[in-house]
């Protein structure tokens, strides 16, 4: 960010924050309405789940993520002798913070994002029009208000210039696949809080009436620039809710203890709503910086409204990949070279992403070592099976569902061209980034991903005669973007 917008931002950062009731109350709790994975129809095959996860990190997140979209449109296949794209299998996207902006965008407008999302966002200086609606006058007495906040700023700015009104309702006029999962904090909890209506059906509220905007707003509200987004909790009005049975399962002491505590947290909204009333939202990279957390435990449990192991104990699922678009840089400082402490712009900045960062990679390897146990898992039944037909003539064991499992993790420091991944880790966090930055990042997902040999088994798999596209970085584009870098 740059040096005078992060002053003139930490200076509004002191005026008071005031909240604003965004979202409205549910009349009658129906666990069948509402945005949430079981009323999206899919579009793609049904026994091939994809994931997609969009890490935060500004508009480099968003172009990254960006050109990942790109990828999957041009990765194409034969099925069943009809031409295919992999963009038309995505069944969910998962986003915080900068990634939020992309998978919002997709989920509203669809192809036009290929065409319309750069000039919409990658390529406008939002930062920039953000000071300067801060900066003009009549806001400042809109700031002062008790019911409009920075947040709301930045809300009404992204509602205008990006999503142009949409609110979660436009979702369910063509309700289908993929599932967008954006995600922000809950400062209280300090846990994930998703824009989904099994999330919303806690606070006895209404998801579709709620902008996208406000959403994204909240997803990327890095905390201290900008003012936390605030809910309103109607649980204690009553809306009928009765929590699905997973959830009920889930909240007994004997459970493990992580889910135990996370059944606890979630009807903390509904058995707390007298001393929760209110419910503060900050930027999603506080509780998970790369957006998996949600799918892993989909992925892992059935404690969740879209359980994947449900899907394949039914056997419905014989493919699982997860691609997660990872933004995340790697600061460069000369701290070891001087005797003096660093200052205190670098400790708050360590502060905030350090252990950000690090839990990051803890659920990236979480997710691989799943994968891992569940093959080994199979690989294992698979022999006792075939151990006894060998010796009994006959097997009692349960048959294990046979899943594909294929994680594919688009990182920086995944890049082969080391001048090229020291370049886009240098990149900074903003919402402004030259053109040729953005293209640059684009073309660096798209190779990653074709360069994936995760990819390469996952789509010879599904068509034997597939071959990877050409691609490649542009060399004259990467001299021009990384003589700038710092």
């Amino acid at each position: 960010m740059r040096a005078p917008a992060l002053v003139l931002m930490v200076l509004l950062a002191t005026l008071p924050a005031c909240s604003s009731t965004l979202n409205t109350p549910l009349a009658m709790y129906n666990a069948s309405a509402g945005y949430r994975y079981t009323t999206l129809a899919s579009d793609g095959r049904e026994d091939t789940l994809v994931i997609l996860a969009f890490s935060g990190g500004g508009t480099r997140a968003a172009a990254f993520s960006f050109g990942l979209l790109e990828a999957l449109r041009d990765t194409r296949y034969l099925s069943a002798g009809s031409p295919r794209r992999l963009l038309d299998d995505v069944d969910v996207i998962a986003s915080v913070s900068g990634g939020s902006f992309t998978a919002a965008y997709y989920a509203l407008f669809r192809e036009r994002i290929f065409d319309d999302f750069p000039a919409a966002f990658l390529h406008r200086d939002i930062e920039g029009e953000l000071i300067g609606r801060m900066l003009w006058p009549p806001n400042w007495f809109r700031l002062a208000r008790k019911d409009f906040d920075r947040i709301n700023l930045a809300a009404r700015l992204y509602d205008e210039t990006v999503f142009q009104g949409r609110t979660f309702g436009d979702l369910l006029r063509e309700p289908r696949r993929p599932y967008i999962i954006v995600n922000a904090t809950d400062m209280t909890l300090g846990r994930r809080f998703e824009f989904t209506q099994d999330q919303f059906d806690l606070l006895c509220s209404d998801l579709s009436a709620l902008k996208v905007a406000d959403a994204v707003a909240a997803s990327s509200a890095f905390p201290g620039l900008l003012s936390p987004l605030t809910l309103r909790n109607f649980a204690g009005d009553g809306c009928g809710y009765r929590p699905p049975q997973w959830l009920q399962d889930a909240n007994r002491p004997g459970n493990p203890p992580m889910r135990y505590l996370h059944a606890r947290d979630l009807l903390s909204y509904q058995e707390q709503a007298a001393r929760r009333p209110w419910i503060h939202l900050l930027d999603g990279g506080l509780a998970d910086n790369i957006g998996l957390r949600g799918p892993y435990i989909a992925l892992s449990s059935q404690d969740s409204g879209w359980s994947v192991l449900s899907r394949i104990n039914r056997r419905v699922v014989k493919r699982v990949v997860v691609i997660s678009a990872n933004a995340k840089t790697k600061k460069r400082t000369d701290w070891d070279t001087r005797q003096a402490a660093p200052g205190l712009l670098s400790v708050l900045g360590l502060v905030s992403s350090g252990p950000m960062d690090n839990y990051s990679l803890d659920t990236v390897q979480l997710i691989r070592d799943f994968f891992e146990q569940q093959e080994q898992q199979a690989n294992s039944a698979q022999s006792c099976r075939d151990a006894l037909l060998a010796t009994c003539g006959r097997a009692t064991t349960p048959l294990v569902p046979h899943v594909d499992w294929f994680p594919l993790e688009l990182a920086f420091d995944r890049v082969e061209d080391p001048a090229l991944r020291d370049c886009l880790e240098a990149l900074p966090t903003s919402f402004t980034l030259p053109e040729p930055t953005v293209a640059l990042l684009r073309q660096a997902a798209g190779v990653l991903l074709q360069r994936s040999p995760e990819l390469e088994r996952l789509m010879k798999g599904l068509d034997a005669s597939w071959q990877p596209a050409a691609a490649r970085v542009d060399p004259e584009l990467q001299r021009t973007v990384c003589a700038r870098a710092p």
